[in-house]
């Protein structure tokens, strides 16, 4: 869960810090008060891109720290072992955006990229807006959604399925490709032209890195002789260091036995002989750099040879090598298509037959789960007030995909009596919104996220509704931490804790604050709600009703 955030310079956010309990909270506010904003925020904590924007104007950057309690189960141990992070109860998120537009991230402290947050995110939160809803319309979303309902029941059928769809896949690209080529003589010979450049070669790229750096050495070697024979006559001629050294030493030998020179005498020493150590050491390196001109010319050679087949082939040793083995494939091909191509449609046909069956054992763990979803759904949406609305999931054979044999289209049924019809082009926005409400509460109440937040999800609904919107967030806030931003007072008496987005202004910019509301606070927020910035008794007496009944 959420434990706390901290928000400095960010938007309209000078500085807040807030704490977030279990069970459902609420945020509320006045539009343009900086409800949104705080999600924003959120989200720049789950790997959302960062803006300049967001940097409060005259500040030079923006800060968000977010506390996280966890659950450390295998797949998270798993994804923070992977980015070099300890098992850990709790998670630390920093990010820092800066004015010129780049950014900071430290989880427990340790620097990270944004790539490690969005691998993070998974397991932490899970944001739902009114956007998002409206994904519901598109039927291409449908599967996917079907998919994270069944859950990890599916994954071990999904992943054997794709690995034979992906072989079929490329056995078929193979035959497409064998049959549309040009495979006249002078074909055949140009691609063995080809080949027979790059058939010898066995570098790697760090054999080719070595042997550039070898080649480097060679091309100083003048001048790396030239500086080596000014160290050797700096320090080793008659004139040199170590014979100057040498010399006062000599003199120091004669009074070292007094105790004052005793120390110098000794250090000396030392300093000489390491001096004639780290001498005899460069001068033998040196020697290890003797020039042969032969090796010189062959590297050239291999070299210039590599960059010349590189711009033909590719940027690295491993694109050479797969060039080298297509070509390899095309002249196989060309020598010997007919048997090549009948074993390849061999190969398709056992392939295709496989995966047609593996996407059926698909389709049946689906159909089962199918049924299930589709009870639960009707349970959430009588208790949403869709006493007689129908959902069906509608399965239709198609073409292998990777995804399976069938497309998925959700139907509905919203009144008595009627059709089914698909989702996108019977239900309305307040009953698509209700719709999701009770997808994601399923959902949700199966997965391993502890946090979800609602943005504004309400949109379109209002009276009893709304009562039942608050109702089934209120009833996930007993197994999640449910955080809510919402416009209605009648979701928002159903939290447990009420929070204020407040916004002030002065003549120099506008400030956003939050608040934790205590229960008398909570009233008038609530009669704020119901009747505007002029609060009336009657307002004071419904928001008292509603809270007492929630």
């Amino acid at each position: 869960m959420l434990k706390s955030l901290y928000v400095k310079s960010f938007v309209i956010i000078d500085e807040m810090s807030v704490d977030f309990e279990d069970g459902m909270s609420v945020l509320t506010g006045e539009t343009g008060a900086g409800k949104s904003i705080i999600i924003d925020a959120i989200m720049q904590l789950c790997g959302a891109r960062a803006s300049n924007s967001f940097v409060r104007k005259g500040e030079n950057k923006a800060i968000i720290t977010g506390l996280f309690e966890v659950d450390p189960t295998p797949e998270l141990n798993e994804t923070m072992a992977s980015l070099g992070l300890d098992e850990d109860e709790e998670i630390n998120i920093t990010k820092e955006i800066y004015a010129n537009g780049k950014s900071s991230i430290k989880i427990n402290y340790r620097p990270m990229t944004n790539s490690a947050l969005k691998a993070l995110a998974p397991y932490l939160i899970h944001v739902h807006s009114q956007f998002a809803t409206q994904s519901l319309f598109s039927v291409k979303n449908h599967l996917s959604i079907l998919d994270e309902y069944i859950g990890d029941e599916l994954n071990a059928v999904k992943e054997a399925y794709l690995d034979l769809y992906k072989q079929y896949v490329e056995t078929s690209k193979k035959i497409r490709q064998i049959e549309e080529e040009d495979f006249s003589d002078e074909q055949i010979e140009y691609y063995q032209s080809q080949y027979q450049e790059l058939e010898g070669l066995s570098y790697s790229d760090e054999d080719v890195e070595a042997m550039e750096n070898e080649l480097e050495v060679m091309k100083n070697f003048e001048s790396l002789s030239g500086h080596i024979q000014a160290f050797d006559q700096a320090l080793d001629s008659s004139e040199g260091a170590l014979e100057a050294i040498h010399s006062a030493l000599s003199s120091l030998e004669a009074i070292k036995d007094m105790e004052e020179f005793s120390q110098p005498y000794d250090d000396l020493y030392n300093l000489y002989y390491n001096l004639s150590d780290l001498h005899d050491n460069v001068m033998n390196t040196y020697q290890g750099f003797d020039f042969d001109e032969y090796r010189f010319n062959e590297l050239q050679e291999i070299l210039y040879n590599l960059q010349r087949l590189k711009r033909k082939y590719g940027y690295t040793m491993e694109d050479l090598y797969t060039a080298r083995d297509e070509l390899a494939d095309k002249i196989e091909a060309a020598t010997h298509r007919e048997e090549i191509l009948e074993k390849l449609k061999r190969q398709q046909a056992k392939l295709e037959k496989e995966a047609k069956q593996a996407a059926e054992d698909l389709q049946k763990v689906r159909t089962q789960y199918a049924n299930t979803f589709e009870k639960q759904i009707k349970e959430e949406l009588n208790d949403l007030y869709l006493p007689h609305a129908k959902f069906k999931v509608d399965f239709a054979k198609t073409a292998l995909s990777s995804v399976g044999a069938y497309n998925v289209t959700f139907m509905v049924a919203m009144n008595e009596g009627q059709n089914f019809t698909p989702l996108n082009e019977s239900a309305s926005g307040g009953e698509v919104s209700r719709l999701m409400l009770a997808i994601k509460t399923i959902i949700l109440a199966k997965g391993d996220v502890d946090t979800v937040i609602f943005d504004e999800v309400d949109t379109g609904v209002s009276g009893k509704v709304a009562s039942s919107i608050g109702e089934k967030m209120a009833s996930l806030g007993q197994s999640k931490q449910v955080i809510c931003i919402t416009h209605l007072p009648q979701v928002a008496v159903n939290a447990a804790h009420h929070y204020a987005i407040i916004k002030r202004s002065d003549e120099e910019a506008t400030y956003s604050s939050i608040k934790p509301l205590t229960k008398e606070e909570r009233v008038e927020e609530i009669a704020k709600m119901l009747s505007g910035e002029a609060i009336t008794p009657e307002a004071m007496d419904n928001a008292r009703r509603l809270l007492k009944h929630s």
